[in-house]
């Protein structure tokens, strides 16, 4: 009863909250965990690290062009070092841009290397490898991009560096889709869903940023968003996917982007299909999510916002037991086992009694609707890692509520 009445609001909320959830009516996989919120990048992201990755170019023959792209190895990757395996992310620029936008050349620092520097650094993310090619000359088509990254790209990049594909044989590509990830923006990000559609047996993992998909409709617009939706979600069950473990689409765009207009109506559709997609800003319940910035523009400097935000929720599903970074005994420097990339033992039982129950209920209570950066924010109780505690972290304990750590 000394309990002050804003607290016991709150908790009220969260235990109604979790007599509904207990409902054993209630299909907890269809359940949105909650929007992922958009976080601006913090000002130490924007200085230059002290532990920079490396800038690569290769080049390939498509038809009669010969194609650049660059590839972006972390601070302390070592070739002869074969025992440590990194994951790789496809970037794809936008319309009118080319291979050196993201990251310019080898010795350049713009903004997205700095960031990925940094957050490689601090931990964010584990190590990995970024490629940066074009879907300009070769095929010259977002929509066909698919057959240069899949036939030549992925086994030229992955069969030279220390990756997860022991061979460019199609059955070693699907067996190391785990550990592969593309994105792009604007018409990168319709690149982005046509890869989806046509690589989705090599890739697991996709950022479409600002951009909708146009292989139903032919073009940008709010018509068709049904029709595209009903024809992305035909794509997983051609192959025998599941939701939410065997692919995810980590989306993006801002409240004044051009793209929002006709990215949001494919969005809704999509959340309709739950038996193909599960929202969630949790990256392992579900395999959806639409991250949104107030007052966000059409602009790389938005984006690669999007970026920061997204990274982190990368290659968290994967099925395999073998960690994707292992500590080595090399002075590397390399960060190891983050929050962001290990799972924590029993993380719900945020009071350690053993048990997920009331205790634990409490402790969010105090700390309801906080967000990182308050004073009251704790970080070992935003569960999800979302920068935010509030009803996606209480149903993470109701799902498991009453039950022994």
């Amino acid at each position: 009863m000394f309990l002050k009445k804003g607290f016991k609001k709150c908790l009220c909320f969260i235990l109604s909250s979790i007599m509904i959830l207990s409902m054993t009516t209630f299909n907890l996989s269809v359940f949105a965990a909650g929007e992922k919120i958009y976080k601006p990048l913090p000002n130490e992201y924007k200085s230059i690290s002290s532990k920079q990755g490396t800038i690569e170019r290769l080049s390939y023959t498509w038809g009669n062009a010969t194609k650049n792209f660059y590839v972006y190895l972390p601070y302390g990757y070592n070739q002869s070092d074969t025992s440590k395996k990194y994951n790789v992310v496809y970037l794809m620029h936008g319309g009118g841009e080319d291979e050196t936008l993201l990251f310019g050349g080898p010795g350049q620092n713009k903004e997205l290397k700095v960031i990925i520097d940094n957050m490689i650094a601090k931990g964010d993310i584990a190590p990995a490898i970024f490629v940066t090619p074009s879907f300009y000359k070769g095929n010259n088509d977002v929509a066909t991009f698919h057959q240069e990254l899949s036939k030549t790209i992925i086994p030229l990049v992955e069969t030279k560096y220390n990756t997860y594909l022991k061979s460019n044989s199609t059955a070693d590509m699907k067996a190391s889709r785990d550990h592969r990830a593309f994105g792009g923006f604007s018409m990168g990000s319709v690149c982005t869903w046509y890869t989806y559609i046509n690589c989705l047996e090599y890739i697991k993992y996709y950022m479409p940023l600002s951009g909708d998909c146009w292989a139903v409709t032919g073009g940008a617009g709010t018509t068709g968003a049904s029709q595209t939706a009903s024809y992305l979600a035909s794509i997983p069950k051609k192959y025998g996917y599941k939701a939410p473990h065997d692919y995810k689409l980590f989306c993006a765009t801002g409240t004044q982007d051009q793209a929002y207009p006709n990215m949001k109506p494919q969005i809704e559709e999509l959340k309709k299909i739950t038996d193909t997609f599960i929202y969630s800003n949790d990256p392992i319940e579900g395999n959806l999510y639409f991250m949104v910035a107030n007052g966000g523009t059409h602009w790389w400097g938005y984006v690669n916002q999007y970026i920061y935000n997204i990274l982190p929720d990368l290659f968290k599903d994967n099925q395999s037991s073998t960690p994707t970074n292992t500590p080595t005994s090399t002075p590397t420097n390399t960060p190891t086992n983050t929050p962001n990339n290990t799972p924590v033992k029993n993380s719900l039982d945020v009071n350690n009694d053993g048990a997920i129950n009331m205790g634990d209920v409490i402790m969010l209570a105090i700390v309801f609707n906080s967000i990182r950066g308050d004073s009251k924010y704790v970080d070992t109780l935003d569960l999800n890692k979302d920068g935010a505690i509030n009803m996606a972290d209480v149903i993470m304990i109701a799902a498991k509520f009453n039950t022994v750590a």
